[in-house]
């Protein structure tokens, strides 16, 4: 299946190659079954028709490629403000992933999606997260992707906020050789929110494709979207960061901000901001930093004893840290700061060789 992902939601030059990503030869995933366990459940026939309706960061294509997978509801009862988070295991076995969250009114739910393989693993992974937030309710999405270098990464995220509701969301891209995710939230709802916090990291032969759009529909409704980065050695990173002001979000504030630092001579960093207005009575703003290490900060730390690849391990190493703190479910940003604790080790390695060959 070829298919045609993470488009922005108005165009730019064709030449930028920004617009959209054209992927070739997708072959198709198998069924997932719904897990096992009280948490889960299938779809029922109001769910369907709200679930079918929701767009995606990464657009309809990812809906075709997992139709004939069914769907997993993870839902909070109504009401329900101190439900335990959920943590789902995932691993790139021939299936395509597929849950619904549905947040009822005036309830939490908290989930925690753990994408993880072998090193030694080669086959695609594919999810697709959906979310209903009914009025008044909020959901915390965890979503760190700590894949084997080899894997084909497609994560697609999308949302639906009603009043006063609000998401939260944080995704972490800390492996496999080639990612495309995407998110989009749609905030219908008069007083709905969407924050989202982004961590990458970009290594040698690393193609990273992302899409993030905040669509503003009612009034005051609220986006963040703050994406913090590391590429190093011939790394490729493409992000779009949009806020689309509708008609009638009147009294909406959009903020969308990238800070990547790149490491080596050979990376390709791409950054698009984008601001779509269509409403005169709101605030947006976006920026992207890109830089280079601090040598006053390299200075001080190689007078302390550490050699200079240790020193710009660590200061990388503590980006992606500052993001894993947010993580609000224990269990998982433990297991997210061990894992960065040993690509830490890996990447002084790597610019040992890199900086001295």
């Amino acid at each position: 299946m070829d298919m045609t992902v993470n488009r922005l939601p108005a165009r730019t030059w064709n030449w930028q190659k920004m617009n959209e990503t054209v992927l070739s030869s997708v072959e198709p995933f198998r069924q997932q079954e719904i897990p096992e366990g009280n948490v889960f459940r299938e779809e029922n026939e109001t769910e369907q028709n709200i679930f079918r309706e929701i767009e995606t960061g990464m657009g309809p294509d990812m809906d075709q490629l997992g139709e004939n997978s069914a769907a997993a509801v993870i839902a909070s009862g109504k009401g329900n403000m101190t439900a335990a988070p959920v943590i789902v295991n995932l691993t790139p076995d021939g299936s395509f992933h597929r849950y619904f969250l549905h947040a009822e009114k005036d309830s939490t739910l908290r989930v925690a999606f753990l994408s993880n393989s072998e090193k030694e693993e080669t086959r695609p992974f594919a999810l697709q997260v959906k979310i209903y937030a009914e009025e008044g309710s909020h959901v915390e999405l965890t979503m760190p992707q700590m894949l084997g270098t080899e894997v084909l990464d497609l994560t697609d995220i999308g949302g639906l906020l009603e009043k006063g509701a609000s998401v939260e969301l944080v995704k972490m891209e800390l492996g496999a050789e080639k990612v495309y995710t995407g998110a989009l939230m749609t905030l219908k709802g008069d007083g709905s929110s969407f924050t989202a916090h982004i961590g990458y990291q970009g290594f040698t032969g690393q193609h990273l494709d992302m899409n993030y759009v905040a669509r503003h529909l009612g009034r005051k409704t609220e986006s963040l979207m703050e994406s913090n980065g590391v590429l190093n050695g011939n790394a490729f990173k493409l992000f779009r960061g949009s806020i689309d002001f509708v008609k009638g979000c009147a009294g909406s504030v959009g903020n969308e901000k990238e800070d990547v630092l790149l490491l080596g001579d050979d990376v390709v960093n791409q950054t698009i901001p984008l601001i779509l207005c269509a409403e005169e009575d709101v605030e947006g703003n976006h920026g992207a930093s890109i830089g280079e290490l601090d040598e006053k900060t390299l200075f001080y730390l190689m007078s302390r004893g550490f050699t200079k690849e240790a020193a710009e391990a660590m200061i990388a190493g503590a980006r992606l840290e500052a993001i894993a703190a947010e993580i609000p479910v224990p269990e998982v940003r433990e297991q997210v700061e061990k894992y960065l604790e040993e690509q830490e080790l890996i990447l002084v390695k790597f610019l040992v060789f890199y900086l001295h060959f």
